[in-house]
């Protein structure tokens, strides 16, 4: 199985835009470290203003030349439910600005966020262990709109990303739309494309008490990307691989056993030494990977 690193890790926040030569410093400590590859990151503005066709096969043909792949590029937005239809138009556009890139970057899967309930006022990320958590949803909301609203701007996506032969891998959030095995496999069946499938986190599924072994045989051919992130499931969210409660063991295992071919790819954020824990990181996945833990 192919490791790569996610380039949103090397910076301090994820959504940073990259400028310069910053993604190609980046590729060179990945490369440093020992991974087989890169993932990058889209939001609106670095699509306007960076991923050009130029800069696009810039990085590629950098990325190339040290030995590596870049795996997946991650479409950043929060319009996929939105009920305005200017909404609507901007995303597509701009999920076609990033099809476009990814084809430039030679990268086979976009990675797209799943949004929460339109209209969902969510409680603080500071808040203290005693405040209430909610989604402060809006009177009336309509789940059955909200949710076909999501999922036919998804299969409208996937149909621009098949006209460059590229995959959609939904990474589904803790209390998002889409937060479930059980919800993934609904998305499956309503967006109905042959190019979508599921970015699998191991951390969103372990704060969320899910057992990752059988979400991985519940998917099974629907898991197009792999996210290995840990979590303590009390205080962090985002810790190196082995630092925390996911048995990286039994998911190599099991994902051998239903035949997965796909990358994983080790994603730290908010560190404050990033190549420290993307090295931690990736001595674990090795030393589960050829059995050694």
């Amino acid at each position: 199985m192919k490791i790569h690193s996610v380039a949103w890790g090397w910076t301090p926040t994820p959504e940073d835009m990259p400028g310069g030569d910053s993604l190609l410093h980046i590729a060179d400590q990945v490369k440093a470290l020992g991974f087989d590859g890169v993932d990058y990151l889209s939001t609106f503005e670095s699509l306007d203003t960076y991923f050009t066709k130029a800069e696009c096969e810039r990085i590629r043909d950098h990325v190339k030349g040290l030995g590596l792949s870049i795996g997946g590029f991650v479409f950043q937005s929060g319009l996929w439910n939105s009920p305005d239809q200017a909404d609507t138009d901007k995303q597509l556009a701009y999920f076609g600005k990033c099809a476009q890139a990814a084809d430039w970057l030679g990268a086979k899967i976009i990675s797209c966020i799943v949004p929460g309930p339109y209209g969902a006022k969510g409680t603080r990320r500071d808040r203290s262990p005693s405040e209430k958590v909610t989604s402060n949803l809006p009177k009336g909301y309509d789940w059955d709109a909200d949710w076909a609203r999501f999922t036919g701007t998804l299969a409208k996506a996937c149909d621009i990303a098949a006209k460059y032969d590229i995959t959609v891998a939904l990474e589904c959030f803790p209390r998002s739309l889409c937060a479930t095995p059980h919800a993934m496999l609904q998305a499956i069946k309503d967006v109905n494309r042959p190019n979508f499938g599921i970015q699998m986190d191991t951390a969103h599924l372990m704060n969320q008490n899910i057992d990752v072994e059988t979400t991985v045989y519940m998917l099974r051919d629907h898991i197009k990307h792999v996210h290995l992130k840990d979590t303590d499931g009390l205080t962090r969210g985002n810790l190196p691989c082995g630092s925390g409660l996911v048995d990286y063991a039994r998911l190599f295992a099991v994902l051998k056993d239903i035949g997965y071919k796909g990358r994983a790819s080790v994603e730290v954020e908010f560190t404050d030494n990033p190549r420290r824990y993307m090295r931690d990181a990736l001595h674990h996945v090795n030393l589960c990977l050829d059995g050694s833990f």
